[in-house]
């Protein structure tokens, strides 16, 4: 983060400026002084920081003008394809994906839990690996977690499958550290997972469960791109499915309407009538 922000500082600097005296129009200078000198995949990376820190600017009143939103609509996350389409899977082969899972190992224990974190409530990898006991609510039965990338508070029910499958790897399965996180890495030196344990894992299984994942992506990401564009086909409303994947707005949450064909059919329009004379005449 220190990095990412030290462009913004050298930028101000360079104008004798400060967060103090910075105005929309200067962060615009920015963005376009920064498109100069950075890919668009760094420029990005830059720019979420920059966006989340400018959240938290607003929030403590450290700016002169503290309207979050204003800010935040000059900091936009450019598409680096904005053809691709989201890695989705049926729910037959999730279904699948998750039965082929052996649960009687340690690891298996835990990558089960995880996946179903991500497959049943669209839960990012930062927020599953980061998930602690104090998240868990066992009496009302949900699951209460700040959100690490939108810094939204999300609250899910705990469902009987998803509670027995933490409770199986809390009990049978983590190894016995003294640690708020739920998931520890599954060779010792045991310590709280760090990064994305499930990548290469979901490949695997979809190798085992027989699923063509060739031309579409596997990794935990995938899982919530699914969920959603499943929910869209049972007629889920955008506004509950971008509430339950913690977008910011349902602008981001679109992305899977462009995935739904049978949808997407039921709004073309037919084509009108033309009668022969119009061509008999069209060149005359």
């Amino acid at each position: 983060y220190r990095d990412s922000l030290y462009f913004l500082y050298d930028f101000l600097c360079q104008r004798d400026e400060s967060l103090y005296t910075i105005t929309p129009r200067l962060l615009s200078e920015y963005i376009t002084y920064l498109e100069k000198i950075q890919t668009i995949y760094y420029r990005n990376r830059i720019i979420m920081v920059t966006r989340t820190f400018f959240r938290y600017l607003c929030a403590r009143k450290a700016l002169k003008d503290n309207r979050e939103g204003v800010w935040i609509a000059l900091m936009k996350i450019k598409n680096l394809d904005g053809n691709r389409l989201p890695s989705v899977y049926t729910e037959d082969e999730i279904e699948h994906l998750i039965s082929i899972i052996d649960r009687t190992s340690s690891q298996g224990k835990r990558d089960y839990a995880m996946i179903l974190l991500a497959a049943r409530y669209g839960l990012r990898i930062s927020d599953i690996v980061g998930l602690r006991f104090a998240n868990i609510d066992w009496e009302r039965d949900r699951l209460v977690i700040m959100q690490h990338k939108t810094e939204k508070l999300a609250t899910f029910p705990l469902t009987e499958e998803v509670g027995g499958a933490l409770i199986d790897y809390i009990k049978n399965a983590r190894p016995n550290i003294e640690s708020p996180c739920v998931f520890i890495t599954a060779r010792a030196p045991y310590k709280p997972v760090e990064n994305n344990p499930l990548g290469h894992k979901i490949t695997e299984y979809m190798r085992m469960a027989g699923i063509d994942a060739s031309k579409r992506r596997a990794g935990p990401h995938a899982l919530r791109h699914s969920l959603a564009t499943n929910l869209l086909s049972e007629n889920v409303t955008l506004p509950v499915i971008s509430e339950i994947l913690g977008h910011s707005s349902t602008d981001s949450t679109k992305i899977y309407l462009r995935v739904n064909v049978s949808m997407l059919r039921q709004c073309a329009l037919d084509v009108p009538f033309v009668s022969s004379s119009f061509y008999a005449n069209l060149y005359d």
